[in-house]
């Protein structure tokens, strides 16, 4: 199972960035683990060429920078002991970088992070639900990234949904769903479109005297286990319950084993991102995504369907890279 043993959380210290400080120590409380707090002072390049091209007598490194990031030291500080438990407290981080998103996912990338979770809007909020430094993060980040709202409640989740195409890439999200749902004691949902112009789904075999619907359901039942042998996470396996739609995955823990109810919802829809948004908006408490899906970067989820999910979607969202093995169909 995937544990979340190290987290990231960005600030700008607005009250967006705010409401994911007690959810980082709510999932520390679940997982355990530390949290460690970043903040990046965006380089203020044209301001200090316009300093020097007026004459003034300021230095931006020696002069503002020093101020600036004393004035960060101090916030942060009070954040982390304002919201965070000792024993879950980590290290601040105050960096100077010309692109602060950029600079958040190349650090937990450095650092072995498992977990950055940041506010879905900081100081300069927008009509989309997720801004554009949050935007940005999940789309270059490597490291999953849990995106949040005051919706959040880790008392209230109940239904995990993992959206799929039903290819490869897109499971890479599944042990993730299935340990947050598993943790949060949650049931998990399997959630795919059929799009009324076609998609990767096409691929699995239809069963004339099962239907549409019921080919693909077993179909991506047999692909989930697939990934799970071919990942060689031989303790976790889908088991069939006889029950169309409705199955359970068995998580075998030494000579013991617990189970997390698995459904799948299918449904057909012009547009996948849609039809994601609808069910989400009615029967999600958290939302799971890969960040690409079908042939990798023939076909980019994110770009399409996953960001316009993750920009829209009014509930909180994780989204997750798949590894290079799962590019390379290793």
């Amino acid at each position: 199972m995937i544990e979340l043993k190290k987290i990231l959380v960005p600030t700008d210290f607005s009250k967006g960035a705010e409401i994911a400080y007690p959810i980082a120590q709510n999932v520390a409380d679940t997982f355990g683990g530390v949290i460690d707090f970043i903040h990046i002072i965006p380089t203020l390049k044209y301001f200090n060429e316009s300093l020097k091209r007026l004459g003034v007598p300021l230095d931006m490194n020696k002069d503002v920078y020093p101020q600036i990031i004393d004035e960060a030291e101090l916030k942060i500080s009070k954040a982390m002991n304002q919201y965070l438990k000792e024993i879950n407290k980590g290290k601040h981080i105050i960096k100077v970088e010309r692109r602060p998103a950029e600079a958040i996912t190349e650090y937990a990338k450095k650092n072995g992070y498992d977990m950055i979770i940041m506010g879905a809007k900081g100081k300069h909020e927008s009509s989309l639900i997720r801004g554009g430094t949050t935007e940005r993060v999940i789309r270059k980040s490597k490291v999953p990234v849990f995106s949040v709202d005051n919706r959040f409640d880790k008392n209230n989740v109940k239904n995990v949904v993992l959206t799929t195409d039903t290819s490869e890439l897109s499971l890479a999200a599944f042990p993730l769903a299935l340990s947050i749902a598993d943790t949060f004691g949650a049931h998990l949902t399997l959630f795919h479109v059929i799009e009324l112009y076609g998609n990767v789904s096409e691929e699995i075999p239809r069963n004339p005297a099962k239907g549409e619907a019921i080919s693909i359901y077993e179909g991506l039942i047999d692909r989930i286990n697939h990934y799970l042998n071919k990942r060689k996470l031989e303790n976790i396996h889908v088991q069939r319950t006889g029950v169309t739609f409705e199955d359970e995955v068995v998580i075998a823990d030494g000579e013991k084993s617990r189970t997390v109810q698995l459904f799948t919802k299918i449904e057909k829809g012009i547009s996948a991102h849609y039809e994601i948004e609808a069910y989400a908006a009615d029967s999600a408490d958290l939302l799971v995504m890969a960040t690409h899906g079908h042939s990798g970067l023939a076909h980019l989820i994110l770009g399409s369907t996953a960001e316009k999910v993750a920009q829209y979607v009014k509930k909180p969202v994780i989204t997750i890279r798949p590894e290079e093995n799962d590019f390379n169909g290793d």
